[in-house]
């Protein structure tokens, strides 16, 4: 059974995620747990107690609600919900969820018009914390069956092929195509045949499409790639895993990150020990490419 973390606020953008989040699993036995991190008071606000019990009680009720709605929908037998309300500060809440278990994805739909820092349009920062694969949902992204999956990470570097076995499972259960992308930009190491052959081999009995695009940095052939293509799913390996820094008045965490118009999964990979560092064309992320 998959084991998801659904992150809602509540919002459409957040509702649209969860509906997205169904369907995409539609085919698998999964547990879903919807979370609502939020602070112990709005914006930091010191609240009479009885007005912060008052509060949470709310959110409470809004989660049981969420949840028993998202159970009446069910037509399968196959797919349990359950929720969890926890105050504090959203971040760490998070953090702290796919530390205690081990979720196989955690999926989030920001807004791309809010701040919020968990489900506004830097939410994409939260690849670079989480210990964990993460599916990023566009508010505007159609909920539709999977054919078109994009795999864009730098091939060349690749070390531990086991970081394609999501990929490999998710394509054979969709039914999907695979296409590898390699985007060329300047000073780009050139990956090896006996590389590409022994990434095929790994990822047998799919036969995938091999792309290459030019571009002067990895986000616009990631644009223009997916301009001139129908794809239902881009898949990603970022290089390095960081902590933002929610509260800092410059964080990078608070600019607004790189989304592109697709759903976008990232894959966790944990032998990775580089510092994190600030990727100007990317905001926030360097996927690798």
């Amino acid at each position: 059974m998959k084991k998801v973390l659904l992150l809602t606020n509540f919002s459409p953008a957040s509702r649209h995620a969860v509906a997205f989040a169904r369907a995409f699993f539609g085919d698998v036995a999964t547990d879903f747990h919807l979370l609502y991190p939020h602070p112990d008071t709005p914006d930091g606000i010191h609240e009479p107690r009885y007005d912060a019990d008052t509060t949470r009680v709310s959110y409470m009720s809004r989660l049981h609600e969420a949840v028993g709605t998202l159970r009446d929908e069910t037509i399968t037998d196959w797919h349990t919900f359950r929720s969890s309300d926890k105050p504090g500060q959203p971040y760490d809440i998070v953090e702290e969820s796919v530390d205690a278990e081990a979720y196989d994805i955690v999926v989030i739909g920001p807004s791309d018009e809010g701040t919020d820092i968990v489900f506004g349009n830097s939410a994409i920062a939260l690849i670079r914390k989480l210990k964990a694969n993460v599916l990023v949902v566009p508010d505007a992204a159609p909920i539709r069956p999977i054919h078109q999956i994009v795999l864009a990470i730098d091939f060349a570097n690749l070390t531990d092929y086991q970081l394609l076995d999501t990929v490999k499972e998710l394509v054979l259960r969709k039914g999907a195509t695979l296409t590898l992308l390699t985007i060329d930009t300047p000073d780009k190491k050139v990956i090896h045949v006996e590389q590409e052959a022994l990434i095929r081999h790994h990822l047998r009995p799919i036969d995938p499409t091999i792309a290459h695009i030019q571009a002067s940095n990895a986000k616009q052939g990631i644009d223009d790639f997916l301009a001139g293509h129908t794809v239902d799913l881009l898949v990603t390996i970022p290089r390095y895993k960081g902590r933002p820094n929610p509260s800092a008045t410059n964080s990078h965490v608070r600019a607004k990150a790189f989304s592109p118009a697709v759903p976008l999964l990232t894959i966790y990979d944990d032998a990775r020990t580089e510092a994190p560092e600030h990727i100007e064309d990317l905001s926030n992320l360097d996927f690798a490419l």
